[in-house]
């Protein structure tokens, strides 16, 4: 279970499974590398940035808000596992239910981007000089220290019905933990709507490589207006 400002989400283990492409050899699906939760809440603190109650507040009179919050947990590779993480993507539809054009849409979403920093060592400049038989070297840095940010999470589709976040591994921080997502969904309630999610990812082998895999997920569909 993952705590998430006052209330729990439940997790439930994802099974990888790897996909074949010519050429490639057969692996096995990967278990115990990925948990999923997922909970529909309404737009109420402590469930809601105060941001997003205000701005649902305002538009309660017409429209319907509820707040759809997801939690992807990556797990390190184990000697049994050693795939490790290098891309990961998390992909949301919403959808209403019969022929019509309207949708509902996510207003709002967590993150936008999350970000990690680094710290940069200088560069240096390398100049030789050659007197006969002898050189010497002489090394110049070439600015300070500095720290940057490399991004984990970004999130894509705000104010659209197809949203979808990427997850991503970098040099200096693996892709392990807990990364909560949010969306501020607005629909009609007089229609039925629902939300469906797919779940892929890249993970990497130290002797079969590369590899795509999908997320087989416990839930898929999200009924929202419940």
């Amino acid at each position: 279970m993952t705590d998430t400002d006052g209330w729990t989400i439940p997790l439930q283990d994802v099974e990888l499974v790897p996909e074949r492409t010519l050429g490639t050899p057969p692996a096995q699906q990967l278990a115990h590398r990925l948990s999923f939760g997922q909970d529909l809440l309404p737009v109420a603190e402590p469930y809601a940035f105060p941001e997003w109650c205000s701005y649902a507040e305002g538009l309660a009179h017409e429209r319907t808000f509820r707040l759809l919050a997801l939690v992807c947990t990556f797990h390190p590779e184990e000697p049994e596992s050693s795939w490790i993480w290098e891309t990961g993507k998390l992909a949301l539809a919403l959808r209403t239910e019969g022929e019509t054009s309207i949708r509902p849409v996510g207003r709002r979403i967590v993150p936008g981007e999350r970000t990690r920093p680094v710290n940069s060592t200088p560069s240096t400049i390398s100049l030789s000089f050659n007197a006969g038989l002898f050189g010497a070297a002489v090394e110049h840095p070439v600015g300070g220290s500095t720290t940057g940010y490399d991004w984990i999470v970004q999130g894509f589709g705000e104010n659209q019905s197809q949203l979808r976040w990427r997850f991503r591994s970098t040099k200096h921080h693996p892709l392990v933990g807990d990364h909560p997502l949010a969306v501020l969904i607005e629909y009609d309630p007089a229609k039925e709507h629902r939300a469906e999610i797919l779940f892929s990812a890249e993970l990497k082998h130290p002797t079969l490589g590369l590899r795509r895999h999908r997320g087989q997920l416990p839930v898929r569909t999200i009924p929202l207006t419940t």
